[in-house]
């Protein structure tokens, strides 16, 4: 779309005709859309939410109004999925986050553990949303990894799609990280003390880690384990009972403990309390230097 309203402006300049501003007009212009058409100076929007970014050079002018994040126009024969809540997209994201493209419906479908119709229809979701570009035989060529996590984050909540038990280890943090070295059951680390654990060494965080995230297969025998007390107040442990074991995937073990994929403990960073989007920060940083697509700017 962008391209043919420059060709517009193009034509109309040969004519003589100044342009002071391109604008995009539609009934509902998504977040991924402003995101791409923010990066052209002169190119603006307007939708029936109230979406609205207009900047001409001369005269000067900016306004950039926030409408709403999701359409409500929606027709009763439309059975496009809409939402990445469920395990099922969390298996496709996860895995485009880590699999090498270019890579087939079917592929992915089996890499990440999922039917080739859940496969499909999360590729379409992401495809209309830009997060993905595909060729004409429908496989993944590239991802937009950050944006693919901010999409996510939409719909998934770690506090909210998690059963959470907060809890107080008294002996401290240092003390419930040595001794999960010998829980019987799967747990993997996330949030803050994931995060560092991706940083380099040499560099520090941005906060200090004043509490710990795991998800838990069994979280009764991990609190028994680590003699955690649950409180009200005072918590320095969140023990999660995932909605799903898809929390497991791709973890990576890192000095003799679990951790979550990084896809995963950025989303769970970027909807948890505290600081934790300022650690989701310096973590993507880390990995738009280290691994492939995490760039904003990948399309």
């Amino acid at each position: 779309m962008a391209e043919q309203l420059d060709e517009y402006a193009r034509a109309a300049g040969e004519r003589g005709l100044k342009i002071g501003a391109l604008m995009l007009i539609a009934p509902f212009v998504s977040p991924a859309t402003r995101e791409q058409m923010s990066r052209r100076r002169l190119m603006g929007w307007f939708d029936l939410t109230g979406n609205l970014r207009l900047r001409v050079d001369d005269p000067a002018l900016f306004v950039d109004r926030a409408g709403a994040d999701r359409s409500g126009f929606r027709d009763p024969a439309d059975r496009l999925l809409k939402s990445l809540r469920g395990p099922a997209a969390a298996k496709v994201v996860l895995e485009l986050c880590d699999t090498t493209v270019p890579v087939g419906v079917r592929d992915l479908a089996a890499r990440a553990q999922v039917g080739a119709a859940s496969s499909a229809r999360v590729l379409e979701l992401l495809d209309r949303e830009a997060v993905i570009t595909r060729n004409q035989d429908g496989a993944v060529t590239s991802v937009r990894k950050r944006a693919l996590v901010d999409r996510w984050a939409q719909d998934y909540k770690v506090m909210a799609s998690n059963e959470v038990i907060a809890t107080l280890d008294p002996r401290g943090l240092g003390h419930a990280l040595t001794s999960l070295r010998g829980v019987g059951s799967r747990v993997v680390v996330t949030g803050s003390a994931a995060a560092r654990a991706y940083l380099p060494h040499d560099l520090a965080a941005v906060s200090p880690l004043v509490s710990l995230s795991l998800y838990a297969e069994d979280p009764i025998g991990l609190m028994e384990h680590l003699n955690l007390r649950t409180v009200e107040r005072g918590t320095n442990v969140l023990v999660m009972r995932p909605y799903d074991d898809v929390v497991f995937a791709r973890s990576r073990r890192i000095e003799g403990l679990e951790y979550a994929a990084p896809a995963q403990v950025v989303v769970d960073l970027l909807t948890g309390p505290g600081r934790s989007t300022e650690e989701a920060e310096q973590l993507l940083a880390v990995l738009e230097s280290d691994e492939p697509g995490w760039k904003n700017d990948h399309a």
